[in-house]
């Protein structure tokens, strides 16, 4: 299913010229120089084709993306390119230490070219191979033409041809493009079998083509499908004709890959998961929809010194506008009558693995509802902010770094937890324990430092714990906590541990109040006791309380919230259950955030 998803929509963007989706037989390559060659085969000049991209507060130089004759896959031995490869193949040296085989290299780039380009009649092919003809290996490094340039062109860098004075490049004209096309047809030791995708029968992909730019995966690329030992094999067959897919369908899977992972237009990184999105649509509105709705606020990544992809501002007023309408029950097509909701939507997550890619997670839904399940976990999220500049709509990355230490270097998110949350939000089940359980668990851990900007309850833990228990309520049917999973404090609900968690903020502020300035509250030392053993630390934290209602100015007003809730309280639980410690957390960050809004409102 999901081959065949992706080469329908290759399909459906092939035929749109504007896409830059490559054609059969042709790929997308990071190519860095161009040779200019003279009708007779000399090198006249390298030409740089590496361009200038932001990266962070930096630019660097890039190799430039160019469609060029499809690249092979050389896991091992030597195989060469048509009209692009690097120095070992076009030069016949590079700086590996193996002179022979660049010498290799180099004749089978030549005879590759003589096979294909033999009967050619144009400037072009006959440029080529006179180039190739007059090429000497031995005096590669120190040709006039590649002085400047000939040790960052050994690097690896991909290399095509240009002939003189003439637009374009050598792979791009008619008669060679045409030549290509016969020579992939016709290649004599193809095995012929019943593709699994199409059913037709045809040349079957021995060993697909790469797949890159997969965090953490091989840099020159990946495969989603292979076999590379014979305890994989079976019934004789070797390597990929044990699962087998035609040329073409291959050709069409990867090549749709690689599109979209060769940019942040359909792509986002859900824990060690790239992953990447499409609807069976040209049109760009359900990429760009689909991608801020995933990452609410990319337009904000300049600020973190990055150079992810910014969509129009349109395509975010369109998505603010799509949530705040969606969460009052309008459907997506009363939105904008260009988006068809029934349009067949996909998410895939892509996971390295060793050699291979695995596949982390795949989902299929209609558009309309995946807008309306993503809708609906943005509700589910929905809290008062404690600050006015908090984003409306948090992030999966932003979620998902919050179960990690603040103190470590680098974030590292549990893998299983990320898929998990990512099939929660789309499928709209419940969200995963593990989540709900490692923000209870940093809770605890944390403290407060305002040098580091750690809070121990903050903004996104309190709307993680909300939108946990809201999901599990609604699924339960559990009627008893709706009263306290609101967006904001509800001061009428009368469950005990919300109660607990707003007592607790009050006797804090009561605190503060008495020592202004105070860099460690009860909150650093109590809470999670508090939490867990009421009646064990309420005692404790109510004798203190009296003596900081006496100090401060306006103790009266905090004695009386501190009775108000105590009426309702009763005593003190033994033991909290972690939910019921969840709950704790909700009343405690409600209130705090009440207390501090209303101090606020009345200085002005």
């Amino acid at each position: 299913m999901i081959i065949d998803a992706l080469k329908r929509y290759y399909e459906i963007l092939a035929e749109d010229e504007k896409s830059g989706v490559p054609p059969y037989g042709y790929s997308s390559a990071k190519v860095g120089f161009a040779f200019n060659i003279s009708l007779q085969g000399k090198l006249l000049d390298v030409i740089p084709l590496k361009e200038q991209v932001q990266s962070g507060k930096k630019t660097r130089l890039v190799p430039r993306i160019m469609i060029v004759p499809e690249q092979s896959v050389r896991a091992a031995g030597i195989k060469s390119n048509f009209m692009c490869d690097n120095s070992t193949y076009v030069m016949g040296v590079d700086n590996k230490g193996k002179p022979k085989r660049s010498i290799e290299a180099f004749e089978a780039f030549k005879k590759l070219h003589e096979d294909i380009l033999k009967d050619a009649e144009g400037d072009h092919a006959k440029a080529v191979l006179s180039f190739l003809n007059r090429w000497e290996i031995e005096n590669a490094k120190t040709h006039p033409a590649l002085l400047d340039s000939v040790e960052e062109i050994m690097e690896g860098s991909n290399i095509v041809f240009k002939l003189d004075g003439n637009k374009g490049y050598i792979h791009e004209d008619r008669e060679i493009k045409s030549l290509w096309d016969e020579y992939i047809l016709k290649c004599e030791d193809d095995v012929v079998g019943q593709c699994l995708i199409t059913g037709e029968y045809g040349p079957i992909e021995r060993i697909h083509p790469n797949v890159k730019n997969v965090k953490n995966a091989q840099s020159s690329g990946a495969s989603i499908v292979s076999f590379n030992e014979l305890s994989y094999e079976s019934y004789g067959k070797k390597q990929s004709y044990n699962s087998p897919i035609g040329k073409y369908s291959a050709f069409a899977y990867t090549a749709m890959l690689n599109h979209m992972l060769s940019s942040n237009k359909q792509k986002i990184q859900v824990g060690d998961a790239t992953t990447v999105f499409w609807a069976e649509s040209p049109e760009e509105i359900y990429r760009d929809l689909a991608a801020e709705l995933f990452n609410p606020f990319a337009e904000k990544s300049a600020k973190k010194g990055n150079s992810e992809y910014r969509r129009s501002e349109k395509t975010e007023v369109l998505v603010k506008d799509v949530i705040s309408r969606a969460k009052a029950g309008m459907k997506i097509g009363d939105v904008d009558s260009d988006i068809d909701p029934k349009t067949k939507f996909y998410i895939l997550g892509l996971s390295p693995n060793a050699a291979r890619i695995s596949i982390r997670f795949f989902h299929a839904d209609s558009f309309g509802g995946f807008v309306e399940k993503t809708v609906q976990h943005y509700r589910d999220l929905e809290i008062v902010k404690d600050f006015k500049e908090r984003t409306d709509n948090i992030p999966m990355w932003m979620l998902l770094q919050e179960t990690a230490s603040p103190k470590g270097r680098e974030k590292e998110v549990n893998p299983l937890l990320a898929g998990s949350l990512m099939r929660s939000i789309v499928n709209g089940a419940g969200y995963p324990s593990i989540l709900f359980n490692a923000i209870m668990g940093r809770i605890r851990a944390d403290m407060d430092d305002k040098d580091k900007n750690i809070q121990k309850i903050n903004y996104v833990r309190a709307s993680i714990i909300k939108a946990y228990l809201t999901r599990k309520a609604r699924i339960q049917n559990n009627k008893k906590v709706e009263e306290v999973l609101t967006v904001s404090l509800n001061e009428n609900a009368t469950n005990v541990e919300y109660l607990l968690g707003r007592l607790f903020a009050v006797l804090e502020k009561a605190q503060q109040d008495a020592n202004p300035g105070i860099n460690a509250t009860i909150k650093d030392r109590y809470f999670s006791s508090a939490s867990a053993t009421p009646a064990v630390s309420f005692p404790i934290l109510l004798r203190l309380a009296q003596h900081h209602v006496s100090k401060s100015e306006y103790g009266y007003s905090i004695d009386r919230k501190i009775e108000a809730i105590m009426d309702k309280i009763g005593s003190f639980p033994a033991h909290l259950t972690l939910e019921q410690q969840g709950i704790f957390v909700l009343g405690y960050y409600h209130q705090r955030v009440a207390l501090f809004q209303k101090s606020s409102d009345s200085k002005k």
